[in-house]
């Protein structure tokens, strides 16, 4: 499973998630499935008012340290609960919180947003981006990196490898960077997936180190704890 792969065309949108998510969706699913099928068929569900995840739920993001899915699991996925706290507090959401996500429209993510929810931003920037008003949505992004979302990173980097006007695949790359840079080394994974020549390699590297410069007010590198 890769980290983060490019879509092209109309698919590069939130609407269909991008593949460093496929495989720690499925393994998600999975296990809310098998927990379901020990719960009786017809006992009705209570509607449940979502908020903004907190520090305690880090259960969604776990995986078995070792296995191939948690090798494998793409930068959503925690080996440790202190990894999972920090894709908390960086704005990542969990593999499921994702797939819920990106079945939204861009209203709902702009109120998911609105109600705090820091991976909503992204989805909702990076939607806005894909969907016509490329500036508004990288503005969205940005901002949400500056307040130190380094998950936007990843949503910056996405809207400038999709087939708009404003592709750009250093640039993708070198958000990317810049989400390495700032403490997510799963983020090197993506990168090496762009399949950038040596010297599109160096002039990403180049472009971070000037966005670092544009993004001096985030905090301090985090580094992303091992197990």
């Amino acid at each position: 499973m890769t980290a983060l792969t490019a879509v092209a065309g109309s698919s590069c949108t939130h609407a269909s998630p991008p593949a460093h998510l496929a495989a720690a969706i499925t393994a998600a699913a999975h296990a809310r499935t098998v927990s379901a099928s020990a719960a009786p068929d017809n006992v009705p569900q209570p509607a449940v008012t979502r908020a903004a995840p907190t520090h305690a739920d880090t259960t969604p993001y776990l995986c078995q340290p070792g296995t191939v899915a948690c090798i494998a699991g793409g930068p959503l996925l925690a080996s440790s609960p202190a990894e999972a706290h920090w894709l908390i507090a960086h704005g990542y959401p969990s593999p499921a919180e994702h797939a819920r996500l990106s079945k939204m429209d861009l209203a709902q993510l702009q109120a998911e947003s609105q109600a705090g929810n820091q991976a909503a931003t992204v989805l909702y920037g990076t939607t806005t981006a894909l969907s016509g008003r490329f500036y508004s949505g990288v503005a969205i992004l940005r901002k949400a990196a500056a307040s130190g979302n380094i998950y936007a990173y990843y949503g910056l980097s996405e809207a400038y490898i999709c087939d708009t006007p404003q592709k750009n695949l250093v640039d993708s790359a070198a958000y990317l960077r810049l989400a390495y840079l700032l403490g997510d080394r799963k983020a090197s994974a993506a990168i090496a997936q762009r399949g950038l020549s040596n010297i599109e390699n160096v002039v990403a590297d180049e472009r971070a180190a000037v966005l670092y410069q544009i993004f001096a007010n985030s905090p301090r590198p985090s580094p992303r704890p091992f197990e």
